[in-house]
């Protein structure tokens, strides 16, 4: 549950802050984006459904009207990963992000034993993100696949089976077009989570984690806790402040956050914890806290990308 076992499950899972300057909203974790700026963040639902829901007050604008994973906002439109009950084929959705209706599909090729879907499966990761370009965007995916077996062979057939491939998507008045690249591409490395030396701010620690857009730091002291064992006090402070400021205690040493003035947005992976015959947990959220207050603002539950159910026999 702590900092060294879900620091790198959570760096492969964010897949980096890419492209930010280039895009209206940045990307906080699989299926969240931000837009501070317009005072909305677009989330993924439990069901797979895009909502936009406003900063302030966590409500939602828009629901989608179909199973959308929004993966970028760019020149007007929102990119989505859709739905489609094949393998062998992707499909994404171009979205108004002011409603959320659908301007066009656009189906694209994967292998055959690809399901393009970020329904969380038994041993399978589907991850996809998207980076604008001039004429649209481009788009990389990347299947990581276990065997299914009850029992571990020690022959080499137990490992990981990777897949992964690229495509631009170009707009144009008359048809948008899924290309294949002619020639493999990886995507812009993700900047690490772990501020360098030379990164840190005062006053911080010597360990400190890396904010949305590298706007700010964060660093945690791990707290006693009756429910959890133990949960970590986060300290944070934003690039350009005089001071740091006191955030949550929460069961995570470090999770995909944004601060944004007074309110810190992060989104927590599900957590459970128990004493004296309780059990107390949730699911993945999105939340927000009142760093003036010091208690939560609001909270939205959304999409967990890992499964986490019992494993086929």
């Amino acid at each position: 549950m702590y900092a060294k076992t879900l620091l790198p499950l959570l760096a492969f899972l964010l897949c980096g802050f890419a492209d930010a300057a280039h895009a209206a909203a940045s990307r906080l974790a699989p299926g969240v984006l931000v837009d501070a700026d317009a005072g909305r963040a677009f989330v993924t639902d439990p069901a797979g459904f895009a909502q936009a829901i406003s900063l302030a007050d966590g409500r939602s604008a828009w629901i989608s009207r179909e199973p959308a994973v929004p993966l970028l906002e760019s020149g007007g439109r929102l990119f989505a990963l859709g739905r489609i009950e094949a393998r062998g084929v992707g499909l994404l959705l171009l979205l108004d992000p002011a409603t959320g209706e659908v301007l066009d599909r656009v189906a694209f090729d994967v292998p055959e034993h690809v399901a393009a879907s970020l329904v969380p499966r038994p041993k399978v990761r589907f991850g996809i993100e998207a980076h604008p370009t001039a004429q649209g965007a481009r788009v990389y995916w990347r299947e990581v696949a276990l065997p299914l077996r009850g029992a571990y062979l020690g022959d080499g057939s137990d490992a990981e089976r990777i897949t992964e491939g690229a495509f631009d998507l170009l707009l144009d008045a008359q048809r948008n077009l899924a290309l294949p690249l002619r020639e493999p591409a990886a995507p812009p490395a993700a900047p690490s989570v772990d501020l360098a030396p030379a990164e840190r701010l005062p006053a911080l620690g010597e360990r400190q984690f890396r904010g949305l857009d590298d706007a700010s730091a964060m660093a945690s002291a791990p707290v006693a806790d009756p429910v959890f064992g133990a949960r970590w006090q986060w300290t944070l402070r934003a690039r350009g402040a005089r001071n740091a400021v006191a955030g949550p205690a929460l069961p995570y040493a470090w999770l995909p956050f944004a601060l944004l003035g007074e309110t810190l947005l992060y989104r927590t992976e599900p957590v459970a914890g128990g004493a004296d015959g309780r059990v107390v947990g949730h699911g993945a959220r999105l939340v927000a806290w009142d760093l003036a207050r010091g208690a939560e603002r609001w909270h939205v539950d959304v999409l967990d990308p890992v499964y986490r159910g019992p494993m086929p026999p």
